[in-house]
């Protein structure tokens, strides 16, 4: 153990022997200090290296602890709201789909469609072709046009007009033309000399003539 006490050089911060007035290592002269005032320590002397180091130490030292700050507050800042939002906030129950039970998945039964009735075809006993009040006869000649009338018997139901057929055998020689307001009334006109038959047919029944024009 050594008697001669060491100083530590406030320039460069090395300790060297207490009897040397200067430091070997940079030169810096020696100062003696107060005994009452202690004097500063290389880590407190700026314009040391050693202090230099401190005071960069110290720097990041702060910046750390300021960092470290923000993030505490940012985590009690993060936990109260979700506190809050959790207590105020009531979550919502599950919606429980509804199964149809077998009957409500069965299909309802389906009344059967009425057929409708169909309307009885009416019998019709006679034609007869009428020319005014008197029955046309099987044998006339015409030299003008002539309105017929189909005479029907009995007429027990409204017959539509497709179910009275008026027909010529022969339109060369004289055409029929059905009224379109009283299908029962035909007009029989001349179209060229000679003799055909004009026939008049009601559900079956029918009544023909025999139709001649002199042109």
């Amino acid at each position: 153990m050594s008697f001669i006490p060491r100083v530590t050089c406030r320039r460069c911060g090395r300790q060297f022997s207490g009897m040397r007035g200067r430091c070997p290592y940079c030169g810096t002269r020696r100062v003696r200090q107060s005994e009452r005032v202690p004097g500063p320590t290389p880590d407190e002397d700026m314009s040391t290296p050693s202090g230099q180091r401190a005071a960069v130490n110290a720097r990041w030292q702060l910046i750390f602890g300021a960092i470290l700050l923000v993030a505490v507050i940012l985590a009690v800042v993060v936990l109260i709201s979700m506190s809050l939002n959790s207590g105020g906030v009531t979550k919502p129950s599950p919606t429980v789909p509804v199964v149809p039970s077998a009957n409500e998945l069965t299909d309802p039964t389906v009344p059967p469609t009425a057929t409708p009735t169909p309307t009885p075809t009416p019998t019709i006993e006679s034609v007869t072709i009428y020319y005014g009040s008197e029955p046309l006869g099987d044998d006339v000649t015409i030299s003008a046009p002539l309105t017929a009338t189909a005479s029907i018997w009995p007429m027990t139901v409204e017959i539509p007009a497709e179910a009275i057929v008026w027909e010529s055998s022969d339109p060369n020689v004289v055409k029929v033309e059905v009224s379109a307001d009283d299908p029962t009334r035909c007009t029989l006109t001349g179209v060229g000399s000679g003799s055909c038959n004009v026939t008049v047919t009601v559900y079956g029944a029918s009544d023909t003539a025999i139709v001649r024009y002199v042109g």
